[in-house]
Order: structure tokens, then C-alpha cells, then sequence
């Protein structure tokens, strides 16, 4: 097998893992929270995207893109963050953050360090993609500082978990999102604009969807408390 047949086979891997990610994200946001359902195609979204990473890696190495190498890592830590998560259920009472969740938000750390000096070298170079890059670090930042915290210092909402599955899993399926956006729409001078679309619309139906639920267990544990 020559190279270039390799790299083709690997853009498949990419382009299938990307589409197999975008429908069973879809299926597990509209199906109901810990149902078969939504537990099934959230596996099969893991899978997804483990494929997309590995591949994005590759691709990235062999056609020297370093900025695909950064978002890659940007994304698929969003997408492992939101499984672990549920496995820190238990944060609150007194659970001790696993050595692999610690190396998990290491990692994202450095290459969230990277992906900031990226992003202000093509900034330096006048390159609007600078944007794209920085903003993605910014967020990413706020999510390894919130581990960060977590893991020293318990969280105090029992449900912090559920919050942190949604605020991830959807940081997750947006960078998928816009990855098939970018890709299938190209404005030449303003493509900046549609890498950061995406993030920027899904933000604010993440944090509408976060308070809806805040607003909903609030008031079942009020009607617990006055039982």
C-alpha cells in the first residue's frame, strides 16, 4: 500500500467517523437522559469521534497542519471529558479524581497552551484563522480550570456531573458540527466566521439547556426538603 492510498483511506476513516458522530450525537440529545437510547448512540458518538481524533492526527502529521492537529486535540478531550464525568459522579462526597482524569486534563492543558501560541503567531502573521484558535483555547482554558478546581476543591452541586455531560458532549458535537460546516462551506475571506458560528449559537443552547435543568432539580429538591 502506497502512501497517498493510505492517506485516502484514512480521510475515509475521517469523513464516516465524522458522520457516524454527527447522527448518533443527534440521536442521544433527542432521546430521553439515561435511557437504552441515549446511552447506545452516546457509545457509538464516542466511537465516532475516537476515529475522527485518530485520524485528524495522522492527517494533520503528514500534511504539516498543525492548526488541524491543535482543534483536534481541543475536541476530543471535550468528547472524553464528558465520559468521564460520569464516572466522577461521586465528587461531592468525597471521590478523589482518578490518575487518568488528572493526565486527560494535563494533556488538553499543553496542547490548549499550544493551540493559544498558535493562534498568536498567525495573528502576528495577519491571518484571521488566529481568531478561531484563540477563542477555541479560551474555551477549552475554561474547561481544564473547572477540572482543575474540581478535583482540589469538591463541587458543591450534587448534580455537577449532569451539567458538566451536557456542557461537554455539546462542546463536543459543535466542534463536529462545524467541521462539516467548514468543510462543505467555503467564504474565502470569511471563514473565521463559520468556525466560530457554530460555537457561539451552540453556547448559548448549551447554557439555556444547563439552567432549564438547574431550574428543574431545584425545584425537586425543594419539594423533597418541604416533603
Amino acid at each position: 500500500m502506497n502512501f497517498s492510498l493510505f492517506l485516502r483511506i484514512l480521510l475515509i476513516i475521517h469523513i464516516a467517523g465524522g458522520t457516524t458522530a454527527l447522527v448518533s450525537g443527534l440521536i442521544s440529545m433527542l432521546t430521553r437522559k439515561g435511557g437504552t437510547a441515549h446511552r447506545r448512540a452516546g457509545k457509538i458518538y464516542c466511537w465516532g469521534m475516537s476515529a475522527v481524533f485518530i485520524s485528524a492526527v495522522i492527517l494533520s502529521l503528514a500534511k504539516d497542519n498543525i492548526f488541524l492537529l491543535l482543534v483536534g486535540f481541543f475536541s476530543y478531550y471535550l468528547t472524553v471529558r464528558g465520559y468521564r464525568i460520569l464516572y466522577l459522579k461521586n465528587l461531592p462526597a468525597g471521590q478523589k479524581a482518578m490518575v487518568i482524569d488528572w493526565l486527560i486534563t494535563g494533556l488538553a492543558g499543553l496542547f490548549i497552551l499550544a493551540l493559544t501560541g498558535w493562534g498568536i503567531f498567525l495573528l502576528t502573521l495577519g491571518h484571521n484563522m488566529g481568531i478561531v484558535a484563540v477563542a477555541f483555547a479560551f474555551i477549552g482554558s475554561l474547561f481544564v480550570r473547572k477540572d482543575i478546581r474540581q478535583f482540589v476543591r469538591p463541587p458543591q452541586e450534587k448534580m455537577h456531573w449532569w451539567y458538566g455531560h451536557i456542557s461537554s458532549m455539546g462542546g463536543s458535537y459543535i466542534s463536529a458540527l462545524t467541521a462539516f460546516i467548514v468543510t462543505n462551506i467555503q467564504l474565502p475571506e470569511y471563514q473565521w466566521v463559520l468556525w466560530l458560528l457554530p460555537s457561539v449559537v451552540g453556547t448559548m443552547l448549551i447554557l439555556r439547556t444547563i439552567r432549564h435543568y438547574k431550574t428543574r432539580f431545584n425545584k425537586q429538591a425543594g419539594v423533597v426538603t418541604n416533603a
